[in-house]
């Protein structure tokens, strides 16, 4: 057992947590991670108070309202700040007796240490099911940001069709199909300003949707990331995006995990420069003295995709 830093907050191993057990001292057992986990599987005798929630503050307090109570909290595992975490919420409000288990859960029940079972273990990283899964595009949008020099504006596109392709647990193929009839601006409360805003987007100065009423995207190779870690992007994707009567190549970053039911959900947010797809109007790029005209050549997207 040793103390960290300067919060009276010490570390405890799982051996050492064992033998307080077996000599029945006074103490409490706090698993901080969250319920479901908790549920799975917890350090027998363990209570369940979530630091990621924003209560958790409050969760402890209906486990013990006593500043001097012994507590000992763990995580996953020592590749997870949780419990450290924890520890410095409850000694800023006055906790003076914290301890962080080592290793957390993963090292107690590794170790042979009575566990509680309540159902399977869940799995971290669970993996994709295989097969072709339509997109569903009622749950599926993309959604856009364009700027000049003073502002910028912002809104959505619908997603009106398309698929992704799983084989052997990686995407291997997909596709998805925009209806640009659909562009909507969310930024502008002026319905005058935004019917303006959205009529010129729609034109032949922009994505002359009466000629071109669809855009898409097709998936060519999706490349894993394996030293991904949640919330970060683990594939990187290569296809071609068609705009107007342009396709040309794109490369970009993207989460896709299992969904429920066997569904997949996926984001990913990158950057086009408009010009590479014949979308001229006020490119600095193509025309001069434009003035108050002067839109910025880049269009930033972001696609939220679930699959049915």
């Amino acid at each position: 057992m040793h103390s960290e830093g300067n919060t009276m907050m010490h570390t405890i191993s799982c051996k050492e947590l064992y033998q307080w057990i077996t000599e029945e001292r006074t103490f409490i057992i706090i698993d901080t991670l969250p319920p479901e986990f908790y549920q799975s599987r917890h350090i027998a005798g363990a209570h369940n108070a979530c630091v990621f929630e924003m209560n958790f503050l409050d969760q402890v307090r209906e486990i013990t309202r006593d500043t001097n109570s012994c507590i000992v909290l763990y995580d996953s595992s020592n590749r997870s700040q949780g419990s450290a975490c924890a520890a410095e919420k409850l000694s800023a409000i006055g906790f003076n007796q914290i301890f962080t288990l080592s290793g957390g859960i993963e090292e107690w029940e590794g170790s042979g240490y009575p566990v509680t079972i309540g159902g399977p273990e869940i799995e971290e990283k669970p993996t994709l099911s295989d097969g072709v899964h339509p997109i569903d595009c009622a749950q599926s949008s993309i959604e856009w940001t364009g700027r000049n020099i003073i502002r910028k504006h912002f809104g959505t596109i619908a997603i009106s069709g398309g698929e992704i392709t799983v084989k052997d647990g990686d995407v291997t193929a997909g596709s998805i199909t925009l209806d640009m009839r659909t562009i909507k601006n969310c930024d502008l409360q002026d319905q005058e300003e935004n019917n303006l805003l959205v009529c010129h987007l729609k034109s032949e100065d922009f994505f002359d949707v009466e000629r071109f009423p669809t855009a898409g995207f097709e998936l060519l190779t999706c490349e894993v990331l394996f030293d991904a870690t949640p919330g970060s992007s683990n594939y990187f994707i290569n296809g071609e995006l068609t705009l107007k009567d342009v396709k040309r190549a794109i490369s970009i970053p993207a989460i896709i995990v299992p969904g429920e039911n066997g569904s997949i959900r996926a984001q990913a947010h990158f950057d086009i420069d408009r010009t590479e797809w014949n979308i001229a109007y006020g490119s600095g790029k193509l025309f001069e003295k434009l003035g108050m005209h002067l839109v910025n050549d880049t269009i930033s997207l972001e696609l939220f995709i679930t699959t049915r």
